[in-house]
This record gives C-alpha cells, structure tokens and sequence, in this order.
C-alpha cells in the first residue's frame, strides 16, 4: 500500500493536487487461454484485463466483463478537485490518498479541520469534524463513491451509518454522472446535512436503554442468524467486544444510544477484529454497510422513538 499525506494551508496554491505516483493511464488487453496442444492461445471473449498503461503493468484482480471501463484516478480527482473548488471546499483541508492491492483501490479523505459541530452530549467538548471520502477502484470492486463522514473526535469515530433522512453517501456506477457540477452539488447537500445532526446527536444522547435492550438490538440485526443457533452468544467475539466496548462507551455517554452508536461506530472504522484475510481497506466497507444495515432497521427506531 502507498499513503501519502498532504498538510496545506489558505495560501496553498492548489490543496488538492494529485501527486504523480497516481497519475497513470488505464486500458483494456484482451485475455488469452493456453490450448491443449501447449503451443496455441486463444483469445477469451468478453472479459479483458484491466492495465496501467503508463508503466505496462496489469492491476491485480483486474479481469473484467466487457461492459466495464476503467476510468484512471487522476481523472476521477481532477472532477472531483472541480467540484469542491465549486463548492469552495478547495482550501484548509488535510488530504490524504491511499491506493491499495497494486493500483486496484484507491481512497482520497479529505478532513476540514475548521468546518465542526458541537452536539450537546454527555461528554463536554464532543466535537464533530466534517471529512469527504472519495473511493474507486480499477478491478470493478467498488463504484465510484462520495462519502461524507462525520469525525469525532475524541475517539476518530466515523459517523457512518447515520439516520437516512441525512444524505451522506453518493455512489456512481459509471463515471456519466461524476462530473464537477454533480459533485459540487451532492458535497453541498452533504455539508447542509453535517450542519443539521447535531440535533440527531443529541437525541440519541437523550435515549437511555438498557443492556438487554443492546443484546436485543445486536441479536436481531447483525447477528441474527447466529442467535438462531446460540441465543446467548456467548462464545461469539465479535458479538462480546461489542458489548464490552457500549460498557467502555457508557463510562462517558451514559446508558444511551450515543453510546450504542459509538460503539457500532467505533467497530466501522477501526475494524478491531481480524475476522478473515480481507484487507482493512476492504473490511471497513464491509463493516459500515453493515452498520448502516442496523441503524436503519425497525429495532433501532424504537430504541430511538
């Protein structure tokens, strides 16, 4: 993995600039399959692999259907750039790129330490960073994403998985529609929703709930059919750190579903349990689509109401 991280300032001429390393070209090689006399090759129809054409190099896992066209990421970034120059979001901002598995993902985060909320929690100075998170990938895995992620900062939550009302989370399957003007606009509808959780925040520091209520909420979400074989779950890790870590969260937060959110939150970002080979790039997207999947579910509103 490469990661390089930028620090500018107002006067910076140009905060978003892409450093070369990233800037290669992609293309599309045909795929051929050794015949069985040993000698002969033949072209496979419809799948191609995906190239950096700039240093003749293959993407790993970059085999790839026929109707998919790898867009390179300097391209993606420069539309991107636009679009927050726009939305004069250009300035004041800490960049920094990683791209992971030999070219195939890349991840741009991009945090405005001078664009905060400060929700009225139980912890005093509970403050709330804004960040953009720009995600693609050369090997088809991920779409083009726009994130919007909310920091905390006490502990570098990120604030995945909010109330659906907000619209944080902007996915492009093809590039048609990542263009400056779109960006400009979803990062302006996010920045207005950062601006209007802080009240979100408070409620659920307003709502107390029980540890059984916790159990509850986890075992008909997450770990629904685990619960089907061992209702109790006792020998199940994942299951048991996340209930140590709401008790961690609730020395702070108190019995509360902003503890409960931290703790899920808390389990997005950093990933603390190697659960399989998955890269932690990989397993992050994993864990907040399934810490999204709970705190959209029918349980949380009534803990929440």
């Amino acid at each position: 993995m490469t990661n390089i991280i930028k620090l500018h300032d107002e006067q910076s001429t140009n905060p978003l600039a892409l450093d070369n390393k990233y800037k290669f070209d992609v293309g599309l090689k045909p795929i051929f399959h050794q015949q069985a006399d040993g000698e002969t090759y033949k072209e496979i129809e419809n799948y191609s692999q995906v190239w950096n054409t700039t240093h003749e190099l293959p993407i790993p896992n970059g085999v790839v259907g026929s109707k998919y066209h790898p867009t390179a990421y300097h391209e993606l970034v420069d539309r991107c750039s636009e679009g927050l120059a726009k939305a004069n979001l250009d300035t004041g901002c800490v960049v920094e790129d990683a791209m992971h598995e030999g070219g195939a993902k890349f991840v741009r985060t991009i945090s405005y330490p001078n664009i905060t909320i400060e929700p009225k929690t139980r912890k005093q100075g509970d403050i709330i960073r804004f960040e953009i998170v720009l995600r693609s990938s050369l090997d088809g895995s991920w779409v083009h994403s726009l994130q919007i992620l909310p920091i905390r900062l006490l502990c570098s939550n990120g604030m995945v998985g909010v109330d659906s009302n907000y619209k944080l989370i902007f996915n492009f399957k093809h590039t048609t529609g990542f263009t400056a003007e779109m960006i400009r606009d979803k990062v302006l509808i996010g920045q207005e929703s950062f601006q209007e959780m802080g009240q979100w925040f408070e409620s659920l520091s307003n709502a107390e709930v029980t540890t059984d209520d916790v159990k509850s909420l986890l075992k008909q979400t997450l770990f629904k059919k685990q619960a089907q074989r061992d209702a109790e779950l006792k020998e199940n890790k994942t299951f048991n750190w996340m209930m140590e870590q709401f008790l961690r969260e609730t020395k702070d937060l108190g019995m509360t579903m902003w503890s409960v959110y931290n703790m899920l939150t808390h389990y997005a970002t950093h990933t603390p349990l190697r659960r399989s080979n998955t890269p932690i790039h990989s397993r992050v997207v994993t864990d907040q689509q399934q810490i999204m999947m709970v705190m959209r579910s029918p349980q949380w509103y009534s803990l929440v109401a």
